[in-house]
């Protein structure tokens, strides 16, 4: 006879399995790294009609996300990666001046706050647009919002994200659930937030 014990743990073993298979659709879908803003996208919408809403089939929704979000999704990317790329460039001549002792290295610290910044703002951009359908213009704005409005979730959000990167270099079978856990966590801090803001309806 199945006691609830016994439920609980086969909805959970259940959940770790589509978690793993929703990540690793998202490293096959962004493996030539200008796919990766549409990769992002579908994981958190696959994760919030299946995980959370058990709705569907996990291909077939991530699949059809990718699609549809794909020009939209590639365009937000490549403008987020332009603006990383600078960030991280600069960082890193600033961090070769902050060795060499050159005034130049004064500027290595406030570069990282810009990284992190910019990470907060993607982070959003993914979850908004995998929720709403807005103008590119739109999205960036309301992107930049919930980033300015929630900097103690974002950067929350931000460390959680170094941390799992960083494990998964001495523990590299976390790096077969990471996307797909963490698409799970953004899904409960940004469906609050989502919630708070009255875009969504409240359970």
């Amino acid at each position: 006879m199945k006691t609830w014990l016994d439920n609980k743990i086969i909805l959970f073993l259940v959940a770790v399995v589509d978690v793993i298979w929703i990540s690793l659709l998202w490293y096959l879908s962004s493996i030539l790294i200008v796919t990766m803003g549409a990769a992002g996208t579908a994981m958190y919408y696959t994760v919030h009609k299946r995980i959370f809403n058990g709705e569907g089939y996990i291909f077939q929704t991530y699949k059809r996300s990718f699609l549809d979000n794909f020009k939209k999704a590639t365009t937000l990317w490549l403008i987020c990666l332009l603006i990383d790329v600078f960030f991280v460039f600069d960082a890193y001549l600033s961090r070769v001046a902050l060795k060499t002792g050159s005034a130049l290295s004064v500027l290595y610290y406030p570069f990282l706050i810009c990284i992190v910044f910019a990470l907060m703002w993607q982070l959003a951009i993914t979850a908004y647009q995998a929720r709403f359908d807005d103008s590119i213009k739109i999205i960036l704005i309301k992107g930049a919002y919930l980033a300015a409005r929630n900097i103690g979730w974002m950067l929350f959000l931000v460390l959680v994200l170094a941390g799992g990167v960083y494990l998964c270099r001495y523990l590299m079978f976390l790096s077969v659930i990471l996307p797909g856990a963490f698409a799970c966590l953004m899904h409960h801090v940004f469906e609050h937030i989502f919630k708070k803001n009255g875009w969504i309806e409240r359970e």
